[in-house]
């Protein structure tokens, strides 16, 4: 069972910074240079989350179309118009806190834990540093990781690996994973629990093996063809998340809550930024009671696009102790739903594209999934690319509250929904839909080695 640890996480999260020579040139006093693994992790879980929650699915909410700025307010016109420049917090900040704070924690942990030998931790532990990976790579393309992260030398040029690399060193760490034996990690998580240190599954080594492997289809599935075999022999194993992967140890206070309702709702001068974009409205019908969870008095008339009075539009719902997700049970099975339609295995595709809507309606606490499933949502075999267009277009809607930068991730990499179709362009975007984050001027110009030139349209190597 999770622990409420916010306190003593923050307090470490603020303080554990400076492990690691690759990025360290001076040594702060007042950083904990020794911390003990039970402490890192939480303070590992929390920064991820932390960024996530915020900066990264801020941008995903406008990126995949599922908010937009209201008319009288511009806290985010920026992102909605992706009219960002490499100097821009939503770019920087992330960057900063993952080359920083993130990866150095992983890798003094991980270091801690091979002395030790205690296979939970370790299972733990690679989970989260192939997660960051997969979502720096994801954002960033071009990753700092072997003259970084697996150096022990501080360069002052690191070369960058590119996504491409990337995408085989991810693969390589979650098949490390999946040579744990899980009676080894059972066995040490009853000899060295780490159940109170763990907030994302409370020391449930089955479940992080279910994370991994979860991620490790979504990793697979970017070169459908060159690991089909792979997918193939996953799938037969049948081993993925039957739960959300969520940091949800939030309260309703001040800095303990949901970053982006911290930011939001809680210090910003007025909360009537972030509103109900009408593309929601293109995949689901009026009638879904999911609409009533992801905005305030739901999406029935008064979204933008209907509205001229933006006193009218109706706010994006987000609440104090609302998770963020690193994955959800929905996700794990429209992966699922995606392979089997690639496969061409219409009937397993369906079973899990099924039960993915219905697992999405239980994530939001909503009934009446069979309805809709029957009905405005019944899945329909046809081509591969039919049948994956439903699944994403239903995936997309079922993200919103889940990991929406997850869903940009998908336009980008199966063309569903459909830009200029089932969702358009921001207002006065004539250039493109955005393709990447750019790499932060912090870099670019103290770092020769760091790519330059690439703009915010241009496609990384795994996108449609």
């Amino acid at each position: 069972m999770k622990r409420l640890y916010i306190i003593a996480v923050v307090a470490m999260s603020m303080c554990l910074t400076g492990c690691n020579r690759w990025l360290d040139i001076n040594t702060n006093p007042n950083y904990v240079a020794d911390a003990d693994k039970a402490m890192l992790l939480p303070t590992i879980q929390l920064s991820v989350a932390d960024k996530l929650g915020y900066d990264i699915n801020l941008v995903g909410l406008f990126w995949s179309e599922y908010v937009t700025q209201n008319k009288n307010t511009n806290q985010y016109y920026t992102i909605m118009t992706y009219n960002l420049t490499n100097q821009d917090s939503s770019f920087r900040s992330p960057w900063s806190y993952f080359y920083t704070r993130v990866l150095p924690s992983i890798k003094t942990f991980l270091a801690k834990c091979d002395e030790t030998g205690n296979e939970n931790f370790i299972l733990e532990g690679k989970a989260m540093l192939a997660y960051t990976l997969y979502m720096m790579t994801s954002l960033w393309d071009d990753v700092v990781y072997t003259e970084g992260y697996l150096s022990d030398e501080l360069i002052v040029n690191p070369k960058f690996d590119s996504g491409k690399q990337m995408q085989e060193t991810i693969i390589g760490i979650l098949e490390d994973i999946r040579k744990i034996s899980p009676d080894a990690a059972a066995a040490a998580e009853e000899a060295s629990t780490s159940s109170t240190a763990d907030m994302v599954f409370g020391g449930d080594t089955d479940a992080w093996f279910q994370f991994a492997n979860t991620l490790y289809l979504k990793v697979l599935l970017r070169d459908f063809s060159a690991n089909k075999s792979k997918i193939q022999s996953l799938l037969a194993e049948d081993n993925f998340l039957d739960q959300d992967c969520a940091f949800d140890n939030f309260s309703d206070q001040a800095d303990k809550s949901n970053p982006l309702y911290e930011s939001d709702r809680r210090q910003l001068n007025t909360n009537a930024n972030i509103r109900c974009c009408i593309e929601i409205l293109n995949v689901l019908s009026e009638d879904d009671p999911r609409l009533d969870a992801y905005y305030v008095n739901g999406a029935k008339g008064d979204v933008y696009g209907v509205t001229t009075d933006p006193s009218e539009s109706t706010l994006f719902n987000i609440t104090a102790t609302q998770p963020v997700y690193f994955a959800t049970a929905d996700e794990a099975l429209f992966l699922q739903a995606e392979a089997y339609a690639r496969l061409g295995d219409a009937e397993s595709a369906q079973s899990c594209y099924e039960a993915a809507i219905e697992a999405s309606f239980d994530r939001e606490g909503c009934a009446g999934a069979e309805e809709f499933i029957e009905g405005a949502y019944a899945f329909t075999a046809g081509s591969t690319e039919e049948m994956v267009e439903q699944i994403i277009n239903q995936k997309w809607a079922a993200n919103v509250h889940g990991n929406p930068i997850e869903s940009w991730f998908d336009i980008n990499r199966t063309g569903y929904p459909t830009v200029g179709k089932t969702i358009s362009y921001s207002p006065g975007v004539s250039d493109g839909f955005p393709k990447r984050f750019l790499i932060p001027n912090s870099s670019t110009e103290y770092n020769s080695n760091s790519p330059a030139g690439k703009s915010l349209t241009e496609k990384m190597w795994w996108q449609k």
